[in-house]
């Protein structure tokens, strides 16, 4: 609660370039709609009746205008930062789907890497044979999921990996693991990625206002004790 107060006030102390262009209350009230995906005015009146608020509220209205402000923030803040900052959470934003088999014996891992690897054995029935881990009831397959999820050394490898490139047995805690990258969801600096870096940006630089908060809180309980 306390960050989402801080990153609204944040939103209303930020000072806009004098030539950024100011909407109206209707045009924030438009941008909403197709922010929340609302394809015509009885979406919209439901979204509104579900939260409360009627038309001509002024917090309907305030927030309408926020969401619009917000974005006009994010894009300053992003200003000359938005490809490092893609580059820095790639992790973050690339999604994975690959296959994994984990065995206790690094013996029983290269006899199974090589059956696999000559075409004996498919990596699938392989892992669900042997695998020790859960992967063993989806015949190996782990994922979508971003880099920052599986085990470093696996992150490692999938990281440049080609698709269907199978690794060599690698240790991986206490386990002898086998990986293939099956598919590799890169992610593009869209709109929908600068959104999401806003985000991380804007809750950053608003941090400070919720610690603010939250002691302001705290000492009025202490008060109230």
């Amino acid at each position: 609660m306390a960050r989402a107060q801080a990153e609204i006030d944040f939103i209303r102390q930020f000072e806009l370039p004098d030539d950024t262009s100011d909407v109206s209350d209707q045009e924030a009230v438009s941008s909403l709609g197709k922010d929340l995906r609302l394809t015509d005015d009885d979406a919209l009146k439901k979204w509104r009746s579900a939260h409360l608020l009627k038309e001509d509220d002024e917090a309907f209205i305030d927030f309408a205008r926020i969401r619009v402000k917000r974005k006009q923030v994010i894009n300053e803040l992003l200003k000359g930062s938005s490809e490092s900052l893609f580059l820095r959470y790639k992790d973050r934003l690339d999604r994975v789907l690959y296959s994994l088999i984990r065995v206790e014996s690094e013996d029983q891992a290269y006899s199974i890497y090589y059956s696999i690897d000559s075409g004996e054995v498919d990596f699938g029935m392989a892992a669900e044979k042997y695998s020790c881990g859960p992967e063993a009831k989806t015949q190996g397959i782990v994922g979508p999921v971003d880099l920052t999820t599986p085990h470093p050394e696996v992150a490692a490898r999938l990281r440049t990996a080609q698709p269907r490139q199978i690794f060599e047995p690698f240790i991986a805690d206490n386990w002898h693991a086998i990986i293939r990258l099956e598919y590799r969801f890169d992610s593009e600096l869209d709109d929908k990625t600068k959104e999401f870096l806003g985000g991380l940006v804007l809750g950053s630089k608003s941090r400070d206002i919720a610690n603010q908060l939250l002691k302001f809180h705290l000492s009025g309980v202490k008060l109230a004790e």
